[in-house]
């Protein structure tokens, strides 16, 4: 079973095609703001991140690696890496429930390429996304396991943990998200729900 996300990303491009005929005049409520992120020691992150750099990257993965450790260097974000090249940062551990394979959550989301372009944020359509983990890209079934109902976390995920080598066709010729990319996502876990039936 193919495990996308692609859900979101057709809400969104639905989204965009209903508006043409819409009133200008009207204004939809702002989106909710994203949650800042907590201080960090800049000279402590960096010396942690470094260590993750390797030194002759021979495969795609190890590219990659080196491609987001790079890129948290340069935005100061500490991180953790799982044994299977999952890189995250909790930014709030949450308070409830440990998240367990097989919930149903609803959480808000914004996606991110390490250029910094969005392809998908719940934020801007003030619209949190509904789903089992286990359903989900396998860095998402496996780092929101790392936290608690209400956490937050930061999800850098290689491209092996998302969408491979397949990306994400946009319908038009091209990839809303191209194959072998390594992808920045930030999950904030608002609720645990009841299944549906």
């Amino acid at each position: 079973m193919l495990r996308l996300l692609l859900l979101p990303f057709l809400f969104a491009l639905l989204a965009g095609c209903s508006g043409a005929g819409s009133d200008h005049n009207t204004q939809a409520p702002p989106a909710p703001p994203e949650p800042a992120a907590p201080a960090v020691n800049e000279d402590e992150a960096i010396m942690q991140l470094s260590a993750y750099l390797i030194a002759a990257p021979a495969t795609l993965a190890e590219e990659q690696q080196n491609a987001i450790v790079n890129y948290a260097i340069d935005e100061i974000i500490p991180l953790q890496r799982t044994n299977s090249g999952l890189f995250y940062r909790i930014l709030d551990p949450g308070n409830g429930q440990p998240l367990k394979w097989g919930d149903y959550v609803r959480a808000h989301y914004k996606g991110y390429m390490l250029n910094g372009k969005v392809f998908d944020s719940s934020y801007r359509k003030d619209r949190p996304m509904k789903f089992y983990i286990g359903n989900m890209i396998d860095g998402w079934n496996e780092g929101l396991q790392l936290i608690k109902e209400g956490g937050r976390m930061q999800l850098f995920v290689p491209s092996q943990l998302g969408y491979k080598e397949r990306g994400v066709p946009n319908g038009k010729d091209g990839y809303l998200i191209p194959p072998d990319t390594p992808l920045v996502f930030e999950v904030e876990v608002l609720s645990v729900e009841e299944k549906p039936q």
